[in-house]
């Protein structure tokens, strides 16, 4: 079954608006990194931030499965449905356990481990798209891949310093990935509403 409509640019503002949650909560949120809890006295914010994240997860997840499965590309064997597939349904697993963690409040340090992981896979998909010329313009594609891996590496010592100094790296690098995926998201909303 192919798809009638190609939402990559749906995708795009969601990673876009995932970027900037995720760098006003690190800020926002009093996190102790000493429990890895959020104070309790902040909990509407802390829920608030839950759902909102857990949301933008839910739609790349939903996403990335979709076109992991039922909407191939016919181009490259498939390899453009490992790019933007994996990496979607993967990130959006992130956010949902990040939201799921928020919600309830428990230790954020194993999500961030898990954030590393899709870090790694997403630097390996930018070395792809660069080494194999993957996307109409490789470099811009690497690029917005690397720039969801500096936070996810970011929210290790984010998760575990007591210092503020990391919290306040892990939100200037994801306001630099929620700006690169802002570019990328005009581009392919402008691109669909050409018309034919």
């Amino acid at each position: 079954m192919v798809l009638p409509l190609d939402f990559l640019d749906t995708m795009a503002w969601d990673v876009a608006a995932s970027g900037i949650l995720l760098a006003v909560a690190s800020i926002a949120l009093p996190y102790d990194s000493v429990t890895g809890l959020i104070g309790e006295k902040n909990r509407q914010l802390r829920v608030g931030f839950a759902v909102a994240i857990g949301a933008c997860g839910l739609y790349l997840f939903l996403s990335g499965i979709a076109i992991s499965f039922i909407w191939p590309f016919t181009i490259a064997n498939g390899a453009y449905n490992v790019l933007f597939g994996g990496i979607a349904s993967l990130g959006g697993l992130v956010l949902m356990a990040g939201a799921l963690a928020l919600f309830l409040n428990v230790n954020l340090r194993p999500v961030a481990y898990f954030a590393v992981v899709a870090g790694v896979y997403s630097v390996v998909d930018a070395y792809a798209i660069a080494t194999n010329g993957l996307t109409s313009s490789p470099l811009l594609a690497a690029l917005g891949y690397l720039s969801f891996a500096a936070p996810a590496f970011l929210s290790v010592p984010a998760a575990h310093s007591k210092s503020k100094y990391w919290r306040w790296l892990f939100a200037v690098f994801a306001l630099v990935f929620a700006a690169a995926w802002l570019y990328q998201a005009a581009n392919f909303t402008l691109e669909h509403l050409q018309p034919s």
